[in-house]
C-alpha cells in the first residue's frame, strides 16, 4: 500500500503595498502564516471583491480553505485561479492533491500532468505516482518515482515508495535494492527495514527477513506486525518454537491481528507439542470462554492433531457464538476429511453465503460436489473460485483432475501447467502431471516431473511412497534407482521405499537384490502387503510358483483391496494356463480400480487365450479408446493376435508398441514379423 502524505501549502509573506487588492492579499497571507485561516479567507475575499479576476487571491484563499479541510471551497478557488492564470502550476498541483485524497485518481493525474508540464518537481512526480498506484498502475508509479529520484536523489522516501511499488509488481529483488538505498540515507527509520524484511520473506530469504524484522523491532519494539511476520519467517524455517514465541508476543501487542491465532495454532501443532498446543488454547478459553475465535483455532489445533471429534465440537461452539465464513469453511474441510460430503457441501455453502468472496469455500464445495458425483456443480464452483482468486493454484489442480478423470489428458496437462505457474514448489501437482504425461507417452516430460519432486522432497513419508510407487508404475526402473537410494539414505526405516526399490531392481534384472529389499521391508514391517505381493512376483520370475502364490495370498489376507495382488496373481495364473482364474483376478483389479487400463488389456489377453475373442476385442478396444497411446495395450493385443495366427495385425500392433517405447515389443516383433 502507498502511504498518505501531509502536504504543507506555501503561503507567501506579506509585502506592504497600496490599499488595493494586493494589500488585502498581503494581510491575508500574514493571517494565514499564523494559522488564522478564517480571517485570511475574509481578507482574500475582500481582495476578490476589488478584483474579481485576481488569480492570486483565489489561489491563496484556496490554500486557506484547504488548511481548514474545506475541500469543496478549496477546489472551487483553485479552479478560479487556473481560469485567470492557467500557468499556475501549484494551483493544478494542489487541486490534484485534493482529488487524490477524494479517490478521484484520474482527475488528479490530469492535474498532476499539467503541473509537471509547467514546473516539473520531485514532489509532483511523487504525488502523481501515489495516484497511479492507487489505480493499480504500479509500473507507472515506479516510472514516476524514478523521475522524482533523478530530481532529488537524496530523499529516502522516494526510494522507499518506489520499493513499495516494485513489491506490488512482485519485483521484490528490485524493492530490496530500493530499501537498501533508503536505509543508507535514513538508517534509523524502522519502517524501511520492516518493508525490506517483507520483501525478503516474499523471495524466500527467511533468514534475511528475520534479521531485518529484528533490526526494525530494535528501533520500534511495538510493531506487532513485525513480530507476527518474523514468526511466519521462523515457521517457514520450521523453527516452530521461535515462531510460537513471536506469535504470543504479537498477541500481547495486538490481539486483533488478522489470523494471528490461526498461525499460532498451526505452529503449535507443527511443533509436535500436543500438550502445549491444547494447554495454550485451553487456558485462553478459561480466561475468555465466549471467544469464538479461540474455539475456532483450538479446533484447528485438534484437527491438525487428528482429533476430529474434538475439532468438530470446537467448530460447532465457534459457530454458535459467532457464525463466520471462516468457521463454516474449516468445519466443511473437517467434514470432507470425515467423508461427510453432504454436510461438508452445506457448510461450504454457508461460508459462501456469509462471505461471497471466500474463494476457498467455493473450492471446498466443489470438492464435496465431486465426491457426490455432481461434476457440473463442482465445475461451476471452481470457475467462480478462480474468478474471485485467479491465483489459487489448487483450483486449477482440481480442474486438471476432472479433465484427467474424463480422459482429456491434454486439457488436464494444461490445467496442471497453470497450477505450477502459480506454485512451482507443489510436489503433488508435479506428481499428477507426471502420471498424466505417461498416459500420453510423454516419458521425457514425466521423468522431468518425477525428478523435480525428488528435489523438493518434503518430510512426508506418504508422499514419498506415492511418488516412488508412481515412478515405478510408470516403468522408470533404472531412473528411479538413484532417487530411491537417496530417499532410503534419508529414511532408512521406511519399508515402502525398500519395496519400490525392489520392484525397480527386479525390472532391471537384479532379482537377488530385489528379494533382499523385499525381505528387509518385511523385517521393518511384517504387515506390508506390498512386500509380500512383490516378493511373490519375484518368486514367480524365479519359477517358484508355489512360493509366489503363498506370498500373494498373505498379501491379500493383509489387504483385500490391494489391486496389485490380484494383478500379479492374474499374471501367474495366465502363465500357468489357468485362464479363467486369471480372468477372475483381472476382474477383481477392475472392480477395485476401473481406471486400471492395463487390467483391461491383460484380461483381453486372458480371454483370447480362453477362446473368447469377442470379449477379448471388447477389452482391447475399450482400453485403446481411453488410452490410445498405451504401449502395453498394443503389445498384449499383438500377442493375442499372434496366438490367433493373425500375424499381419499382430505385427502392426507390435510396431505401434515399439513406437510408444515398448522394449518387449521389439522381441515379439523379431519373433513373429519378417
Amino acid at each position: 500500500m502507498m502511504l498518505r502524505f501531509i502536504f504543507a501549502f506555501v503561503l507567501l509573506p506579506f509585502c506592504c503595498l497600496a490599499q488595493t487588492a494586493e494589500t488585502y492579499i498581503g494581510v491575508g497571507n500574514t493571517e494565514a502564516n499564523i494559522k488564522n485561516y478564517r480571517q485570511a479567507i475574509t481578507d482574500f475575499g475582500k481582495a476578490i471583491q476589488l478584483e474579481p479576476n485576481n488569480a492570486k487571491a483565489y489561489f491563496y484563499r484556496g490554500n486557506a480553505y484547504n488548511n481548514l479541510k474545506e475541500a469543496d471551497n478549496a477546489v472551487a478557488d483553485y479552479t478560479k485561479a487556473i481560469q485567470y492564470d492557467p500557468n499556475n502550476a501549484f494551483a493544478y498541483f494542489y487541486r490534484a492533491n485534493i482529488n487524490n485524497e477524494r479517490g478521484r485518481y484520474a482527475e488528479a493525474i490530469t492535474d498532476f500532468d499539467k503541473a509537471i508540464a509547467l514546473n516539473p518537481r520531485a514532489d509532483m512526480y511523487h504525488y502523481r505516482a501515489n495516484a497511479k498506484a492507487s489505480m493499480g498502475n504500479h509500473q507507472g508509479a515506479v516510472d514516476d518515482f524514478t523521475k522524482a529520484i533523478a530530481l532529488d536523489p537524496k530523499d529516502p522516501s522516494l526510494y522507499e515508495y518506489r520499493g513499495v511499488a516494485k513489491a506490488n509488481l512482485k519485483d521484490n529483488e528490485g524493492a530490496i535494492a530500493d530499501y537498501d538505498k533508503a536505509v543508507a540515507l535514513d538508517p534509523k527509520n524502522s519502517d524501511l527495514i520492516y518493508y525490506r524484511a517483507n520483501s525478503k520473506g516474499n523471495i524466500g530469504d527467511y533468514k534475511g527477513a528475520i534479521a531485518d524484522y529484528t533490526a526494525a523491532l530494535a528501533l520500534n519494539p511495538k510493531n506487532a506486525e513485525a513480530v507476527f511476520y518474523r514468526g511466519n519467517a521462523y515457521g517457514n524455517l520450521k523453527n516452530y518454537s521461535a515462531a510460537i514465541a513471536d506469535y504470543k508476543k504479537a498477541i500481547s501487542l495486538n490481539p486483533k491481528l488478522p489470523n494471528i491465532y490461526k498461525y499460532l495454532a498451526n505452529a503449535l501443532s507443527n511443533n509436535n507439542d500436543k500438550k502445549g498446543a491444547l494447554q495454550y488454547f485451553g487456558e485462553a478459553l478459561k480466561a475468555d470462554p465466549n471467544n469464538a475465535d479461540l474455539y475456532l483455532y483450538d479446533g484447528l489445533v485438534r484437527y491438525n492433531l487428528n482429533d476430529n471429534e474434538g475439532a468438530l465440537a470446537d467448530f460447532n461452539r465457534s459457530i454458535e457464538l459467532k457464525p463466520t465464513s471462516e468457521a463454516y469453511q474449516n468445519r466443511a474441510d473437517l467434514k470432507l476429511g470425515m467423508r461427510n460430503f453432504d454436510e461438508a457441501r452445506d457448510d461450504a455453502g454457508q461460508a459462501i453465503e456469509l462471505d461471497a468472496q471466500n474463494s476457498y469455500a467455493y473450492i471446498s464445495r466443489a470438492r464435496a460436489s465431486l465426491e457426490l458425483k455432481d461434476t457440473t456443480a463442482a465445475l461451476a464452483d471452481l470457475n467462480q473460485g478462480i474468478k474471485i482468486n485467479p491465483s489459487y493454484d489448487y483450483a486449477y489442480v482440481m480442474l486438471g483432475n476432472i479433465a484427467a478423470g474424463r480422459h482429456h489428458y491434454d486439457e488436464a496437462i494444461g490445467y496442471y501447467n497453470k497450477a505450477l505457474s502459480l506454485n512451482a514448489a507443489d510436489p503433488e501437482t508435479y506428481l499428477k502431471r507426471a502420471e498424466v504425461r505417461t498416459k500420453v507417452s510423454d516419458r521425457a516430460g514425466a521423468l522431468a516431473d518425477y525428478k523435480r519432486i525428488a528435489t523438493i522432497d518434503k518430510d512426508d513419508d506418504n508422499l514419498r511412497s506415492r511418488f516412488t510407487r508412481s515412478m515405478v508404475n510408470a516403468r522408470f526402473y533404472s531412473e528411479s534407482l538413484p532417487v530411491l537410494n537417496t530417499l532410503i539414505t534419508k529414511n532408512a526405516k521406511n519399508a515402502n521405499l525398500y519395496v519400490e526399490r525392489g520392484i525397480a531392481k527386479q525390472n532391471t534384472g537384479d532379482l537377488q537384490g530385489a528379494l533382499t529389499d523385499y525381505n528387509y521391508a518385511l523385517k521393518l514391517d511384517t504387515a506390508s502387503a506390498m512386500a509380500y505381493v512383490n516378493r511373490g512376483n519375484a518368486k514367480f520370475e524365479l519359477k517358484d510358483n508355489t512360493g509366489a502364490l503363498a506370498d500373494i495370498a498373505k498379501g491379500i489376507k493383509l489387504n483385500e483391496g490391494l489391486e496389485d495382488a490380484y494383478f500379479t496373481r492374474g499374471q501367474i495364473r495366465l502363465a500357468t494356463k489357468d485362464y479363467q482364474g486369471a480372468i477372475d483376478d483381472f476382474n477383481s483389479v477392475i472392480f477395485i480400480n476401473m481406471e486400471n487400463i492395463d487390467a483391461y488389456a491383460w484380461r483381453g489377453l486372458a480371454r483370447s487365450l480362453a477362446g473368447d475373442m469377442q470379449r477379448s476385442n471388447l477389452d482391447f478396444n475399450y482400453a485403446l479408446k481411453i488410452e490410445p497411446k498405451n504401449a502395453t495395450v498394443y503389445l498384449l493385443r499383438g500377442q493375442a493376435r499372434a496366438y490367433a495366427k493373425d500375424l499381419g495385425n499382430a505385427c502392426t500392433d507390435f510396431k505401434q508398441a515399439i513406437r510408444l517405447g515398448s522394449k518387449t515389443a521389439v522381441t515379439e516383433a523379431a519373433k513373429y514379423c519378417k
